[in-house]
């Protein structure tokens, strides 16, 4: 059973076909499509597999702003995002916003992950886990999101008190460093 989230542009290993694709923002006035206002639910995290080989069980520090991605091997849209999510937590942080980036992969098979994973060095000390089954994927993202099928990308982010404060679905596009900066503060 796949995931229902999804993105049209396929990798070697295509979705299914039901899976949809988000196209990135347009503009940077309405970034987050849900916007939690203060205080938003508390950021959990779902049920994780066993971590990647070599890697920590990932979890939520606590009294740090969190970036949490929702992302898969096979979507490339997601793939294109990583290194400049990543390039953003180091800016972020020059520019006094201490944030702590995880990248939650929705992929159902534990070797996918560990084989993409081991090609991709840069991805070293990025913390990663992978999300334990759809069913457990549905439950958690409903306490966020109306609808559990929302596509991926998303982003979820939280203030250092644990607190949602914005869902965004789709893709980053450079111009949006600001905007997601401003739904950090």
């Amino acid at each position: 059973m796949a995931f229902l989230a999804g993105c049209q542009e396929k990798s070697r290993e295509a979705p299914p076909s039901r899976y949809q694709a988000v196209k990135a923002s347009a503009g940077t006035s309405h970034w987050c499509d849900t916007d939690f206002g203060s205080p938003g639910p508390l950021l959990t995290m779902p049920s994780l597999a066993p971590p990647p080989t070599g890697r920590a069980q990932v979890t939520l520090a606590k009294g740090k702003r969190t970036w949490v991605n929702l992302w898969a091997t096979w979507c490339q849209p997601c793939l294109r995002e990583i290194p400049l999510l990543l390039g953003w937590q180091s800016d972020l942080r020059k520019d006094g916003v201490e944030v702590e980036v995880v990248l939650l992969s929705l992929d159902e098979d534990a070797a996918t992950l560990d084989g993409f994973l081991a090609q991709r060095k840069d991805l070293q000390s990025a913390k990663i886990g992978r999300i334990t089954s759809q069913r457990d994927y549905e439950q958690w993202i409903k306490a966020y999101a109306k609808d559990p099928s929302l596509p991926i990308p998303i982003h979820l982010l939280a203030s250092a008190d644990g607190h949602l404060r914005c869902l965004r679905n789709g893709s980053l596009r450079e111009g949006d460093y600001p905007s997601a900066k401003a739904a950090l503060h």
